[in-house]
């Protein structure tokens, strides 16, 4: 768990607006909490971290995480695909809490301490805590019929494409 967390922009990201508005608007930049260090492009925790104000670390090849956000109003909308592979949590320090409850000395109020000091801080927590992060475009209607979801990140035929093959193989 970290609070206060720095945002590592991944390259991407920086080919796709950072790194021009680093470039092209330094002030604007800089407002944003945007640096570059070490040949790395970061953005220094406060208001405006894409991250917000909580990030938990979950080791993965994808360099996936929950995190919190500044963009609150987000989660009114229905779709809420503007990610780029993270997963926005809508109480990040609610969740925070929940998770480091098991020590004694941490609960909401410690948390709110910590984020309102604005420092760095990084919390292991007591054990590792699976998460499974699911995508699903059907699933039952709860009358024997199937109700069908936007297929938002392109994956169905992706995977109708690997059935089609295993059934030309067979």
């Amino acid at each position: 768990m970290i609070f206060n967390p720095w945002w590592e922009i991944p390259a991407s990201i920086v080919k796709e607006n950072v790194g021009a508005l680093m470039r092209d608007h330094p002030g604007e930049a800089a407002a944003k909490g945007y640096v570059l260090q070490d040949g790395r492009y970061r953005q220094r925790p406060g208001p405006a971290n894409a991250l917000g104000r909580m990030k938990l670390v979950m080791p993965n090849s994808y360099n996936v995480y929950l995190h919190d956000t500044p963009s609150q109003s987000l989660f009114a909308r229905d779709r809420r695909t503007f990610s780029h592979g993270c997963v926005r949590v809508g109480d990040a320090l609610g969740l925070a809490a929940t998770l480091l409850s098991t020590a004694p000395q941490w609960d909401r109020t410690r948390v709110d301490e910590i984020v309102a000091e604005g420092d760095t801080v990084t919390v292991p927590l007591a054990k590792p805590i699976p998460v499974y992060i699911t995508y699903f475009t059907a699933e039952p209607d709860g009358l024997g019929g199937v109700r069908y979801f936007d297929d938002v990140y392109k994956r169905d035929g992706v995977i109708m494409n690997i059935k089609k093959n295993e059934r030309c193989a067979e």
